[in-house]
């Protein structure tokens, strides 16, 4: 058995039920690996590499992932908290999360084109100066996130509830939304509503 905490290279490792908790994981190679009830929280991951892996049912709180190379993760049913996205490898970032609880993490300065933030709730983040096009958030709870500066042309809210985007601050052109929470874009214009 390949362990996580002495070897460099993992590839097609499925790791269950590891607790990894504060745990020096820098400069991990991680190709076609699952990670499924595993808890990392407070691990540090910085200057690792992530292809083509998934953590479902994983603690990621405040695990650190600076510098890290992300190409195509996917995160599910997770717990992300305090996560400094913003400091990781930004050279072809690929990610995506379903039904995943995303809280103070920050996304902020990175190009997520077309990335899924599918049925999560993702609550006090910042997304400032953010390429979102095209990306998802169907079904999604945003409250407290903040949207400044940031490309939301083509991204879909589809049913996505508590989002506060400002349209004169952030590029929405042919952003889709639902009514009723699309209502609450008016609030940054000067109207009165009867």
């Amino acid at each position: 058995m390949i362990d996580i905490f002495y070897e460099n290279e993992h590839e097609d490792i499925a790791f269950t039920h590891l607790k990894a908790i504060d745990q020096n994981l820098t400069h991990k190679t991680f190709s076609h690996c699952q990670f499924k009830n595993c808890d990392f929280s407070q691990s540090d991951f910085s200057s690792s590499f992530f292809e083509d892996c998934s953590f479902k049912e994983c603690n990621l709180s405040l695990t650190q992932f600076y510098g890290a190379k992300l190409r195509n993760v996917h995160f599910e049913n997770c717990k992300l908290l305090g996560i400094h996205f913003n400091k990781i490898d930004t050279f072809i970032i690929t990610i995506s999360f379903k039904d995943c609880f995303i809280q103070n993490c920050n996304f902020s300065d990175l190009t997520l084109k077309a990335s899924m933030f599918q049925q999560s709730k993702i609550l006090e983040c910042d997304f400032i100066n953010t390429d979102l096009s095209g990306s998802c958030f169907t079904y999604s709870t945003l409250s407290g996130t903040k949207f400044d500066n940031t490309n939301l042309s083509k991204a879909n809210f589809s049913f996505a509830k508590d989002y506060a985007i400002n349209p004169l601050k952030n590029k929405t052109t042919k952003t889709i939304l639902t009514l009723p929470d699309a209502i609450s874009l008016l609030k940054y214009f000067d109207f009165i509503i009867k």
